[in-house]
């Protein structure tokens, strides 16, 4: 009797915990599922899987995205050109070697702001075991003139020119060869002749084509044969040109690039057959003209073709060089015409290609107009300057009568920037 009561008793404990039991599962589940369907959390989803895929739908995904506007800044300038009274300012006895950093100082900051920076290159860098570093009329400077004009920033050199074949085949080649050697592009002129005459360059996504042609050699054809003439200078010829704008566009250039040596020396107007070429030139598809050789400034200009922006510096004038009024009057030319030869700009321009259409275009054009000082050190040697006008128009560093010449090229140049 008393061991079945103990059995019934340990039943109703056993009945006892199970229940316990199973309301605590109960109360678990509830709390998990948010006290049901319809509790304190909202309707608790049937399918989770398609309502977590329509909560996270309307999130920018990688392809969504909008790509961001690209610009490139490229800056382009004139003659550079290195005259005997230069080179002996940069020349040191003792050391028999050149520095012509000086002569870069007051732009170099400038210049390396740029993507691009491009100039005319008036001359070669032939050694000096056959010709001697000289000026005009056969132009052959050390070869530390390049180093400079590198340390300035100088990225693309036009080769192309009057005075490229002032030391021959050889000048050519070897100008060519130390300008790369530095890691710059010289442009127009070719050690052979070359699979293409266009230089193209992929800077931060846009490509930028490159082509440069000179109108004359200075009467020099025939010191090469004309096989080699046809392969190793860009002589203006309209054909290759135009071969020369299809082979970019073909090659999906964004914007197209001519850097021309034209024109007549010191006239401030560009002549009927600069506007004649230009005119083609744009109608084939080149975007932007440089233009060198008057060694003065030339108006530019801002024009629309079918909906498109197109720019030409008909010339930018000298970067550097000796013309100005002292050199040149006494050689026939009026003070009125060589004092502009001390003029010179650098064109700054801006191309944007836009993220989500990839339309490239001309988004600003900005004028930097620069004068060359000439002083004398205290040997007596020559000092050449390059210097941007706004920046140094109220220096102490230069005397009355340089501001004054100063004040006379800043008015001159900026009258012809966008000029009709």
């Amino acid at each position: 009797m008393y061991r079945k009561n103990r059995r019934r008793k340990k039943r109703i404990i056993l009945m006892s915990w199970s229940f316990i039991i199973l309301l605590g599962v109960l109360a678990v589940s509830f709390v998990v599922n948010g006290f049901g369907k319809e509790g304190k959390n909202g309707p608790v989803p049937e399918e989770p899987g398609e309502e977590i895929t329509e909560e996270t739908s309307n999130l920018p995904s990688e392809q969504d995205e909008k790509e961001p506007d690209t610009t490139v800044r490229i800056m382009a300038t004139g003659d550079i050109m290195f005259h005997p009274s230069q080179l002996d300012g940069a020349y040191d006895p003792e050391t028999k070697t050149y520095n012509f950093n000086n002569s870069f100082k007051a732009i170099k900051d400038i210049i390396q702001q740029a993507d691009i920076a491009i100039a005319n290159f008036e001359g070669t860098t032939a050694g000096d075991k056959v010709y001697a570093y000289q000026g005009y009329p056969l132009f052959n400077a050390p070869d530390e003139a390049l180093d400079a004009i590198k340390n300035a920033g100088f990225d693309i050199l036009a080769t192309a020119n009057n005075h490229c074949l002032d030391t021959r085949k050889a000048g050519v080649i070897r100008t060519i060869e130390q300008i790369k050697i530095r890691g710059m592009e010289p442009l127009g002129t070719f050690k052979e002749k070359p699979e293409t005459r266009v230089l193209i360059k992929d800077v931060k996504g846009i490509r930028l084509a490159f082509l440069a042609y000179t109108e004359m050699v200075n009467g020099l054809e025939s010191v090469l044969s004309p096989e080699d003439l046809d392969a190793m200078v860009n002589i203006f010829n309209e054909a290759k040109m135009m071969e020369d704008i299809e082979y970019a566009k073909n090659n999906d250039a964004d914007v197209i690039i001519a850097v021309l040596h034209w024109g007549d020396e010191y006239s401030r107007v560009q002549a009927e057959r600069q506007e004649i070429l230009a005119d083609k030139l744009f109608k084939a598809g080149v975007d932007i003209i440089f233009g060198s050789h008057p060694h003065v400034i030339q108006p530019t200009q801002t024009l629309e073709y079918d909906g498109e922006t197109k720019f030409v510096a008909y010339s930018m004038g000298n970067f550097l060089s000796n013309q100005r009024v002292e050199t040149l009057v006494p050689y026939g030319l009026t003070e009125h015409v060589s004092k502009y030869t001390e003029d010179g700009i650098i064109i700054d321009i801006v191309i944007e290609k836009k993220g989500d259409t990839k339309e490239v275009s001309i988004k600003n054009i900005n004028y930097i107009p620069l004068w060359v000082y000439k002083g004398f050190k205290e040997n007596g040697a020559a000092e050449h300057v390059v210097y941007p006008i706004m920046d140094y128009i109220e220096s102490a560093e230069l005397d009355e009568d340089s501001k004054a010449r100063m004040n006379r090229s800043y008015a001159d140049t900026m009258a012809q920037m966008n000029s009709e």
